[in-house]
């Protein structure tokens, strides 16, 4: 026997009869049931991140699936850590600064990024937010419209180019019946929190979701305060049956998000609100608006698969940091083209698929010099316009042309075997204009290209139970801003920094129980990376610029594992991840003599990490949800401690080991013309005194980013509209 799990029962029993004669009907439809032996059996669920529509439990990758149902309920809808958080593998580290956002890491990858996402592709609706240069900014994301977040971990650039540590597609939810729907949103919270949103949403032949919102924040730390306004569009039409054309609209504009940066230990620990006095005088913050659109022709029919997307990108910022203000214009764009369909080798089935991309970026860049806030009360919504410009320190005109190629091929040897081969060729372009012509000429040009390679085999030891060892490669170019932000103050593009080389090798089991209660993922892998791109800052108080150079040689030994279970109205699920990223061969200049650090970890990594989550129906239609996160301690600097020379304690170039909790609590009300869910939620529950995240390399060893004491937020979501 099945049914659908989102479907509510009433009570039964004479327990059932005293609830169904206390409470009004529209209660009566939101009641859960409590624990009986109905077996569940989970739909198919199928996945489009591999650039195809395939089957889950069939592919040969660490792959996973998350629905609405896990992230949705009770939560903020704030960041995409929400969704991610139970995912194996991923950490998203939550900086507690609108200004740089959080950085999330797959596999360890990712953990350079000084602001915003690296070493992950991003798609939203098919659509790249990573630009061709390898950068990712989420802002434009709306998780409350997201109905699935689907997520490759590990080398994908056999698939998607510039994507080492993986790939995390993100799909708005498509209206579930037919007319038009209105679905307002209300949270405020600690912290000044203030968010509004307003979505329209429609089915039928031509559906469409549409949502504006906007946030206000004061943030937990001094100087961070934030405004962002957005809206997403996406209108699906159904041309002819196997024909179908999605637009993609999503435009991003935060008039100020400000910067409170990094402390030292003793600061984060003793008074973990402030933002040093220097960081305030400088109007740290960011001023930055992004429009972007695509459309996506589909076709699906006669055994193949047909995708072509068009999008476009316009973003501006100003970005005034210590020592310099960064305004930077960038327009971007692309086409991706894939074609697949299924086919017979001899006596073998199988598919292939195969695909274009073509992608351009160009920059506007100049760079002042960082004359300071003339009044350091300059209230937050005029802070980046106020800083007053010094003189101009670079004037050029960056781009990047990429052209990718790919092809792949899936044969089913046996019944219940899947064999997988792909490879792709990709070729960059990076060329600099240098219009600052004072101090010399610092045009240039850099060529990159790789043929990235993939293979996996997966074996169904059951129906239910995939498997699978895989092989995957990547090459990561450095972005236009690591090239161009040189240490020695030069314009142009970093001549000695160069791209990053990974390989990886893992073996995984995926699958559920026959009951369906029960579902399990694990992967161990072995990655290796040469020239790993690390972040560093100079030895100057004036400046907090980071740069970036490259890694001999690092390697990684990783296990991901992640248990779910639900039996009635209880659901819990746990997470765990492994990771030992060490340096093999990474030798930097401690003052004249060069110093091998082969053996060190990479700094900012956590090498262990836990998730519990649980979630319960209670009667009367709520539904409780709790998790605790545990995170071991890990290191802030490659040296991983203090460097030679330096008589500093080496707990200052530590992030301990933290645990947090949150509770969550949804109560929805079912009206005549839609339902109300109300809900609460209490972060950080116990108010534990952790570091969310640390700036690797810092100068000052001013590493650490304190994290939020314990915090509340509560509001509405409505869903009206004709039944």
């Amino acid at each position: 026997m099945s049914r659908d799990l989102s479907t509510p029962r009433p009570y039964r029993g004479l327990g059932g009869a005293a609830v169904r004669l206390l409470l009004p009907a529209p209660l009566l439809a939101a009641t859960p049931d409590p624990p009986d032996s109905t077996v569940y059996t989970a739909p198919p669920v199928v996945v489009t991140a591999v650039r195809e529509a395939a089957p889950l439990d069939r592919l040969p990758l660490a792959v996973s699936a998350v629905g609405r149902e896990r992230f949705a309920p009770g939560e903020k809808s704030l960041s995409l850590a929400e969704a991610l958080r139970q995912v194996p593998g991923l950490h998203v580290a939550e900086r507690n600064n609108p200004s740089q956002g959080p950085r999330l890491m797959a596999r360890g990858l990712g953990a350079r990024a000084a602001f915003g996402v690296r070493g992950v592709k991003v798609l939203l609706d098919g659509v790249p937010l990573t630009t061709p240069d390898g950068q990712t900014q989420l802002g434009n994301i709306d998780l409350a419209a997201a109905g699935r977040v689907e997520v490759l971990r590990g080398p994908n650039s056999s698939l998607y180019g510039n994507a080492g540590g993986g790939v995390v597609a993100v799909h708005t939810r498509s209206p579930e019946t037919a007319g038009v729907r209105v679905k307002p949103r209300l949270v405020a919270g600690s912290d000044g929190l203030w968010l509004r949103r307003l979505a329209l949403a429609g089915g039928g032949r031509h559906s469409f979701h549409l949502s504006v919102r906007q946030l206000d924040l004061d943030g937990y730390r001094d100087h961070s305060e934030a405004r962002v306004r957005g809206l997403n569009a996406v209108v699906r039409s159904r041309l002819r049956p196997a024909w179908e054309l999605v637009w993609v609209l999503n435009l991003y504009d935060a008039p100020y998000l400000l910067n409170p940066s990094s402390l030292i230990r003793g600061d984060a620990r003793d008074r973990p609100r402030f933002a040093r006095g220097f960081i305030v005088r400088q109007g740290a913050s960011k001023q930055t608006r992004q429009s972007q659109g695509g459309i996506t022709l589909r076709h699906t029919g006669g055994n193949g698969r047909t995708e072509l997307t068009l999008y476009g990108v316009d973003r501006g910022l100003l970005n005034p940091i210590p020592g310099a203000v960064i305004d930077l214009e960038r327009r971007a764009g692309g086409l991706r083209a894939v074609h697949g369909r299924t086919l017979r080798l001899g006596n073998l089935p199988g598919s292939w698929k195969a695909g274009l991309d073509l992608e351009v970026q160009r920059d506007d860049r100049r760079e002042h010099g960082n004359e300071g806030l003339a009044d350091p009360d300059t209230e937050p919504a005029r802070v980046p316009e106020s800083v007053a410009l010094g003189a101009l320190l670079q004037d050029q005109e960056e781009s990047v042309s990429s052209a990718g190629a790919f092809a792949a091929l899936a044969l089913h040897p046996r019944p219940g075997w899947t064999l997988s081969l792909g490879g792709r060729l990709d070729r960059y372009g990076f060329e600099v204009s240098d219009r600052l012509l004072d101090d010399g000429d610092d045009s240039g040009t850099r060529s990159l290209s790789r043929l990235s390679p993939s293979a996996g085999l997966g074996w169904q030891v059951t129906p239910r139970n995939l498997l699978y060892a895989s092989y995957g490669t990547a090459f990561q170019t450095p972005t236009t801003v690591e090239l161009g932000n040189r240490p020695d103050g030069g314009g142009g593009f970093n001549p000695d920094l160069g791209p990053e080389s990974v390989a990886s090798f893992e073996v995984g089991l995926r699958g559920r129980d026959p009951s369906g209660r029960l579902t399990w993922d694990a992967a161990v892998y072995r990655l290796a990376v040469d020239g790993m791109l690390i972040p560093f800052q100079v030895d100057d108080p004036a400046s907090e610029a980071v740069y970036y150079r490259n890694a001999g040689r690092t390697s990684s030994r990783g296990l991901e594992a992640a248990l779910a279970a639900h039996r009635g109205s209880w659901r819990a699920e746990l997470s765990y991840t492994y990771m030992d990223f060490l340096f093999d061969d990474y030798v930097i200049r401690s003052g004249e003599e060069p110093v091998q650090l082969s053996g060190n970890r990479v700094p900012g990594l956590p090498p262990r990490r836990l998730l519990l989550d649980l979630a319960a129906d209670l009667p009367f239609g709520l539904r409780a949800e709790g998790e605790t996160e545990w995170v071991a301690g890990y290191y802030a600097n490659d040296h991983n401690g203090p460097p030679p020379g330096s008589a500093a304690a080496p707990t200052d170039f530590r992030n301990d080991t933290y645990v947090v909790t949150g509770l969550r609590l949804t109560a929805p009300l079912t009206l005549g013309f839609g339902g109300v869910r109300l809900f609460t939620g209490i972060d950080n529950l116990f108010d534990a005194a952790y570091n969310g995240s640390i700036t690797p390399n810092a100068f000052g060893a001013r590493f650490f980013e304190p994290a939020s004491g314990r915090t509340w937020y509560a509001g509405l979501e409505a869903d009206l509209g004709p039944p």
